[in-house]
């Protein structure tokens, strides 16, 4: 849904609409990525515009900044864009971990991930991420492979 530049609702100063239902643009006219860390800062500029509004402050426009754009592509393998910088391979997996680590809330939190992940990863453990619906019973269908 396109909103304002403050990310209101066009019709509607009320309602603010952030994360991937609202289709806002950058400096250059394209819509921002619909991740994680839009919707953060979205979220964080709309908290401080309500504050501000409280005290009688016209709410200001929204601007992204880009940190830098990360994923794992599996064991031992990453990508990592951080302004300039790409890292690839264990050295940009390594360098998600430790970000994504960063970024929970909390020294138990954090901890509680890190031993997860070093279980699954000794254990070799692959989390199965597959939804799958039962299907018809084939009556000759004995099990037998």
């Amino acid at each position: 849904m396109a909103v304002g530049p403050t990310l209101q609702l066009p019709g509607h100063p009320e309602v603010f609409v952030i994360g991937d239902l609202a289709r806002v643009l950058d400096g250059r006219g394209r819509p921002l990525p619909q991740l994680a860390p839009v919707a953060m800062q979205q979220a964080k500029h709309v908290a401080a515009g309500i504050a501000g509004s409280l005290r009688g402050e016209a709410p200001r426009p929204f601007r992204y900044r880009d940190k830098g754009t990360m994923a794992t592509i599996g064991r031992n393998a990453g990508i990592a864009q951080l302004g300039p910088v790409r890292l690839g391979g264990f050295l940009g997996w390594v360098t998600w971990l430790f970000v994504h680590l960063m970024l929970l809330v909390g020294f138990r939190s954090r901890i509680v991930a890190l031993l997860n992940w070093a279980w699954d990863y000794v254990v070799y453990d692959r989390p199965v991420r597959l939804i799958a619906a039962p299907t018809g019973h084939d009556p000759d269908d004995t099990g037998k492979i």
